[in-house]
C-alpha cells in the first residue's frame, strides 16, 4: 500500500476521502522518560486525537487525524502526551504545510492559499507575517552598482522605490518619498559601493544624493526627457487647434498619434499623412520638427556629438514657442538645470526602464490582494524569488547551543547530583536535582551535596 501521507515515523491507520482527505495516523515513536522529572517509571493513559493540517494532496485540503498517546509517571503524577516530529510549534500544521504558505503567500493571495490548505484566510495571514518578519531581521541588500530610485503611488500614496537597474534586481521599497525619507535611507548606506544613481528630474531626490554622495554620477532617465519633447508638441498642437474650425479640431485629435510617433518609425500611409498635415500646418510642423532633432540627441554614439545637437537645437527654438508652459519651455528649463544629468547617460547608457516595470508589478500585485498592508507588499516584491536563500544565510549566534547540545544538557539535568542516576522524583526547589532516595540521605546528613 502506498503511504499517502509519506511523512517518516508515522503509520496511517485509514483514509477517507470527502469534501476533504482525512487521514487517520498514529505516531510509533514512544517517548522514554516522563516528560515533567525524567522518570522512566510511566504507563498508558488512554489515546487522545489531535487534527493536524497538511498540505493538499490531488487538490484536496488534508487533515491529520493524529492518534497520539497519553501518559502518566508513576513517580510524579503528571500526566503528558506522546511527543512528534514533523508538526510546527504553535500551529496545529505540518512542518511541509506552514513551507507551502510560506513558499506561495508571496505569489497568490492568502484567500487561494486557505482554500488549498483548508483553513481561514486569517491564519495564512499570520503564518505570512511572522515569516515576512524574519525575513526582514535577516534582510542586507546588495548595493553595489548602478542604483536606480524612483516612485510609485499605490493606495493614494507615493512610495520611494530602489532597484539594481544593471543586474536588474528589485532592492527595496519605502512606505513615503520625501526628502527626509530619502535622505536617512542614503544616510545609513553611505558608505555603500554605489557606482552611481538613474533616476527622474524631481530636485529632492538629487539634493539628498549631493549631500551623501557628492561625486558619485547622476543619470536623468530618458524617458521622461523625450515624453516631455511629446508634451511641448502636443501643447502647440491644441492651443493651435483651438483657433480651427470644431471639424478640424477634432480631426487633430484623432490623428495625434501621428504626430507622436517617430517619423521615420511610420508606415507608408502614415507618412502620406503626416506630410500632407505638416505642409499645411507650418507652425505644428516647427514643432514637430523641434521633437523629431531632440530625439536625434539620444541616437549619437557619444557625448560630444549629442551635446553638439543638444545645443544646436536650444539655437533652433522660436521664441514665441518657449513661453509658456504649453509649449517648449518647460523642456527647455530641464535641460538648463538638469544638463549634466541628461548628458551622463552618453557616459553610461543606462534607463530606469526595470524601475518603472517592477513599479506596474507593484499595482497588478495591490490590485489582486485588495487589502495588502504596505509590510506584505513590499516582502511581495522583495523576497519571491530568494526568501529561502535569506532565511538560510542565518547564522547562529555565538554563545548559543545547538540542538545536540541542548538535548544533552537537558539530559544532564535529569541526572542526580550524587549518585549520577536519573531521578526518580521531583527536582528539589534548591536548583539543584537528587533522586528521592539521595535527598533523604543528604537531608539526614548521610552524604553532603559534593559528593560524586
Amino acid at each position: 500500500m502506498t503511504d499517502i501521507l509519506s511523512l517518516s515515523n508515522w503509520a496511517v491507520l485509514s483514509v477517507e476521502q470527502g469534501n476533504e482527505l482525512v487521514i487517520k495516523a498514529e505516531y510509533l515513536v514512544q517517548p522514554d522518560c516522563c516528560l515533567k522529572c525524567g522518570s522512566e517509571h510511566f504507563y498508558k493513559h488512554g489515546p487522545k486525537t489531535v487534527a493536524y493540517r497538511d498540505g493538499p494532496v490531488r487538490g484536496s485540503p488534508v487533515i491529520v487525524q493524529a492518534v497520539l498517546k497519553r501518559y502518566r509517571c508513576r513517580d510524579c503524577g503528571g500526566t503528558f502526551i506522546q511527543p512528534i516530529d514533523g508538526i510546527e510549534p504553535n500551529t496545529r500544521m505540518t512542518e511541509r504545510c506552514v513551507e507551502i504558505i510560506q513558499n506561495e503567500c508571496f505569489t497568490d493571495t492568502f484567500v487561494n492559499i486557505a482554500k488549498r490548505i483548508g483553513c481561514d484566510d486569517k491564519t495564512i495571514r499570520s503564518i505570512a507575517n511572522e515569516y515576512v518578519s524574519r525575513l526582514n531581521e535577516a534582510y542586507a541588500p546588495d548595493l553595489s552598482g548602478w542604483i536606480g530610485i524612483d516612485e510609485t503611488m499605490i493606495d493614494g500614496k507615493q512610495r520611494f522605490v530602489v532597484v539594481n537597474v544593471e543586474q536588474r534586481r528589485y532592492i527595496d521599497m519605502f512606505d513615503t518619498r520625501d526628502k527626509a525619507a530619502v535622505s536617512n535611507w542614503l544616510q545609513r548606506n553611505r558608505n555603500a559601493p554605489i557606482e552611481g544613481f538613474v533616476m527622474d528630474m524631481w530636485k529632492p531626490y538629487k539634493d539628498a544624493i549631493r549631500a551623501v554622495f557628492p561625486n558619485t554620477p547622476i543619470i536623468v532617465d530618458k524617458f521622461h526627457v523625450v515624453r516631455m519633447a511629446n508634451q511641448a508638441m502636443d501643447g502647440v498642437r491644441i492651443q493651435l487647434s483651438k483657433d480651427r474650425t470644431k471639424a478640424i479640431g477634432k480631426d487633430w485629435m484623432r490623428r495625434k498619434s501621428l504626430l507622436r510617433m517617430r517619423y521615420k518609425d511610420l508606415d507608408e500611409h502614415g507618412l502620406y499623412n503626416t506630410d500632407m498635415w505638416l505642409a499645411n500646418e507650418p507652425h505644428v510642423a516647427i514643432a514637430h520638427n523641434l521633437k523629431e532633432l531632440f530625439y536625434c540627441i539620444y541616437d549619437q554614439d557619444n557625448r560630444a556629438d549629442a551635446e553638439q545637437v543638444l545645443n544646436d537645437w536650444l539655437d533652433i527654438i522660436p521664441p514665441e514657442m518657449k513661453k509658456t508652459t504649453k509649449d517648449f519651455k518647460p523642456l527647455v528649463t530641464a535641460v538648463k538645470n538638469w544638463r549634466e544629468e541628461i548628458l551622463a547617460y552618453f557616459d553610461k547608457p543606462l534607463t530606469n526602464g526595470y524601475t518603472e516595470a517592477m513599479n506596474g508589478v507593484a499595482k497588478v500585485i495591490n490590485r489582486q490582494g485588495r487589502g495588502y498592508s504596505f509590510e506584505m507588499l513590499r516582502a511581495k516584491l522583495l523576497f519571491k524569488d530568494n526568501h529561502r536563500q535569506i532565511i538560510g544565510s542565518i547564522v547562529k549566534p555565538s554563545g548559543f547551543l545547538s540542538k545536540e547540545e541542548l538535548i544533552a544538557v537537558i539530559e544532564q539535568s535529569h541526572v542526580c547530583q550524587i549518585c549520577s542516576a536519573k531521578p526518580i522524583g521531583e527536582v528539589t526547589g534548591l536548583g539543584i536535582g537528587y533522586c528521592n532516595s539521595c535527598f533523604d540521605k543528604l537531608l539526614r546528613g548521610e552524604v553532603n551535596s559534593t559528593q560524586s
